[in-house]
């Protein structure tokens, strides 16, 4: 088995900065916002945003290509990246260089690196493992391409030419048969997320018409979760039918995207359900959490 690693580029230092920034900024607004929903939502945010760009930090600055007698292989560190591409699926490759032309699906990346999903321009779907854009090479499969920037570009090519797969131009197609509701791994979430924001919409407004809820009730607190502001019942039931609301509004943008998504990668969509999945139950923890305490 023979393996190469990718060309070197500016990917990682381009994650490690944008990483920085948003940390400080994210941090600042953390010390002046004083409530403790948008402070929870930030929290989560700040984790969640460490672990997606550490994630391709990893990735970029370990990724190899490894070819034996009947697979291509793209690795990187800690198995975070494993794919196999089959000698028999490959129909042919494209070379390239220069900025990358295209529209990012899932991942990371700009016109100079690129790790995920993209569109790019004449190529299609592709499956982005690009860390410069010295040399690319687009590898074409039945169901996706692959982009790949591999040292010794030159050596690399002629293995393939030796597996006798040879350059070829292609046509790509927008998918307009997009059902997701039939696609249980994007329904089932969906369905979850409805099912959590009709409970954060009803569950007060039902509480305050049977005379459930207290006469006063919280209506902000701080980060140390301390009620600083207090409202009516009526107030604190409309306040959660609010953020119903807003999570309905949010989940069915999302839904939106994830179609128009689908129409080029299908896999890619999947990501825009979990937006609205993480939201809801923030808000419906904190909302559980408020009426245990003052009940």
């Amino acid at each position: 088995m023979k393996t190469y690693k990718s060309v070197k580029g500016s990917g990682v230092y381009s994650i490690l900065g944008i990483t920085a920034a948003y940390d400080i900024l994210l941090t600042i607004i953390l010390y002046m916002v004083g409530y403790y929903e948008i402070s929870t939502l930030i929290k989560i945010t700040m984790i969640v945003f460490n672990i997606y760009q550490l994630y391709y930090m990893i990735i970029s600055c370990s990724l190899t290509y490894s070819i034996d007698n009947q697979n291509i292989y793209v690795n990187s560190a800690l198995g975070l990246k494993n794919i196999v591409i089959p000698f028999s699926e490959i129909q042919g490759y494209q070379k390239a260089n220069g900025y990358i032309k295209g529209v990012r699906l899932s991942g990371y990346g700009n016109s100079k690196f690129a790790i995920g999903r993209s569109i790019i321009d004449k190529i299609g779907s592709t499956y982005m493992f690009v860390t410069s854009t010295k040399n690319i090479l687009y590898l074409r499969t039945e169901d996706i391409n692959y982009g790949l920037s591999p040292e010794n570009f030159d050596k690399f090519e002629e293995q393939l030419n030796e597996k006798c797969i040879n350059q070829l131009i292609w046509n790509y197609k927008i998918n307009k048969n997009v059902n997701l509701y039939k696609d249980k791994k994007f329904f089932v979430p969906f369905v979850i997320v409805a099912i959590i924001v009709t409970i954060i919409t009803v569950t007060p407004i039902i509480l305050y018409l049977y005379n459930k809820l207290p006469s006063m009730m919280p209506l902000n607190f701080n980060p140390q979760f301390v009620a600083i502001k207090f409202g009516t019942a009526k107030q604190f039931a409309f306040k959660h039918m609010f953020y119903g609301i807003l999570n309905m509004a949010i989940l069915f943008c999302m839904y939106y995207a994830a179609y128009f998504c689908a129409k080029y990668d299908r896999k890619s969509a999947y990501k825009f359900i979990y937006i609205p999945l993480i939201l809801s139950m923030m808000f419906f923890i904190m909302q559980v959490r408020i009426l245990l305490t003052f009940r």
